[in-house]
């Protein structure tokens, strides 16, 4: 009896659970803020209401999503530049949001209206993020 296939479909399911138990873990500091809910209303991801629905976000333009008006004015000059949410543009703004958009709109005084930072785990993320709206 060769138990090596059942051990190694183990170890895969393990890291799997591993994975999205660790994405959960970052989600805890977004949903205070954001909800992930798809078009049809279903909740993917519980959340507050004071941020944006990230469903949906991988390619979106910034400042983009539907039914959210509470965007800074920085934010929106932004995404006046075209800039859209690609993974690394979403790691670099978790990481430093008023950077990010100093960085992109040349404003040396610009600011967002998110106040958390999140250094590591932004491409994790982003994935799971990703997934959710697929």
């Amino acid at each position: 009896m060769n138990i090596l296939p059942t051990f190694a479909t183990g170890l895969a399911l393990a890291a799997s659970l591993g994975s999205a138990m660790a994405d959960e873990a970052r989600w805890r500091d977004c949903r205070t803020c954001h909800a992930v809910e798809a078009p049809d209303g279903t909740v993917l991801a519980r959340g507050g209401r004071s941020g944006p629905n990230l469903y949906g976000i991988a390619g979106r333009p910034l400042a983009s999503a539907s039914g959210f008006g509470f965007y800074s004015n920085d934010l929106r000059a932004a995404a006046a530049t075209g800039a859209r949410w690609s993974e690394d543009n979403f790691v670099a703004y978790l990481a430093n949001p008023d950077q990010f958009l100093r960085s992109t709109t040349g404003n040396a005084d610009a600011q967002s209206g998110m106040h958390v930072e999140l250094r590591t785990g932004g491409r994790e993320l982003f994935r799971w993020l990703q997934s959710l709206s697929n």
